[in-house]
C-alpha cells in the first residue's frame, strides 16, 4: 500500500481513515503494533501533533490501544468497528461517573494550567482548531463528542506531562463515554447548553493564549463543574 502525503485541512480525520485501510489491507491483527507515532509524521508527512490527534480519536473508539513504553497496539475488534462510529447506548453506574469525573477534574484542571505555561504555537493552533470545528459541527446539528473530545484532549498533551498524557490514554474510552454522556445531555436539555459550551471553551482557549495559568485553572474547573451539574441535575 503506498500511503498519501496529507494535505487536507483536518489532518487528522485523513490520518485516521489512512491508518484505518493501512490495518485493513495490512491485515493486522489485535495484539500487534502500529507503526509508531514519529514514523507515523515521516509516513505522512505532518506534525506530532495531528498525529497524535488521530490516534486519540482511534483509542476513544476503542479501536487502538496506547501501551506506555510499547506504542499503539490493535485492540480486538468486532464487526463494523473500522468502518462505523460508536452508536451503542452508554451504561454506566452512577457511582463510576461520579468517581470518574472527579478524576477527571484534578487532571484536567492543572492540565490546562501547565499548557496555558507550555504549550507551543503550533499546539495552541490546534486547539484553536478543535473549538472551532465543534461550534461547526454543533451549528449544523450534530453533538460533536468527538471535536469534543480532541479540545480536551490537546490541552492535555500540551501540558508537557508524559504521565498526565499515559493516565488519559489508559482511561481515554471511560473519558469518551461521560463525554458522550453530557454532550446528550445538554442536547436533550436545550440548544443553549451546547452554545455555552462553546463560551466555556472559549475562556479557557482564551487563557491558555494568554499564558494565565491560574485563569486556565478557573477556566477549566468552571466548565467541569457545569458539565458536572448538567448530568447530576437532570436525569441520565
Amino acid at each position: 500500500m503506498a500511503l498519501e502525503v496529507i494535505k487536507r485541512r483536518n489532518l487528522y480525520e485523513e490520518i485516521v481513515s489512512q491508518i484505518i485501510r493501512f490495518i485493513q489491507e495490512k491485515n493486522i491483527k489485535p495484539g500487534e503494533k502500529l507503526p509508531s507515532e514519529n514514523e507515523l509524521v515521516e509516513i505522512f508527512q505532518v506534525s506530532k501533533t495531528a498525529v497524535r490527534e488521530a490516534l486519540s480519536v482511534l483509542v476513544a473508539k476503542g479501536i487502538v490501544e496506547k501501551r506506555p513504553g510499547v506504542g499503539s497496539i490493535l485492540k480486538e475488534l468486532n464487526g463494523g468497528t473500522l468502518i462505523e462510529p460508536i452508536t451503542s447506548k452508554l451504561i454506566m453506574e452512577k457511582q463510576v461517573l461520579r468517581e470518574l469525573l472527579e478524576f477527571r477534574r484534578g487532571l484536567e484542571i492543572e492540565s490546562a494550567a501547565l499548557a496555558a505555561e507550555r504549550a507551543t504555537n503550533e499546539q495552541l493552533e490546534a486547539i484553536e482548531n478543535a473549538h472551532l470545528e465543534l461550534i461547526e459541527v454543533n451549528r449544523k446539528g450534530e453533538i460533536g463528542i468527538e471535536e469534543d473530545f480532541r479540545f480536551h484532549y490537546l490541552i492535555l498533551i500540551s501540558s508537557g506531562n508524559s504521565i498526565y498524557e499515559n493516565i488519559f490514554d489508559s482511561m481515554s474510552t471511560k473519558f469518551m463515554e461521560a463525554l458522550k454522556i453530557t454532550k446528550n445531555q445538554s442536547k436533550k436539555l436545550s440548544k443553549l447548553y451546547l452554545e455555552e459550551a462553546h463560551v466555556e471553551h472559549e475562556r479557557i482557549l482564551n487563557a491558555l493564549k494568554q499564558r494565565n495559568p491560574a485563569e486556565a485553572r478557573l477556566a477549566m474547573l468552571d466548565h467541569l463543574h457545569k458539565n458536572e451539574i448538567k448530568i447530576w441535575n437532570n436525569e441520565l
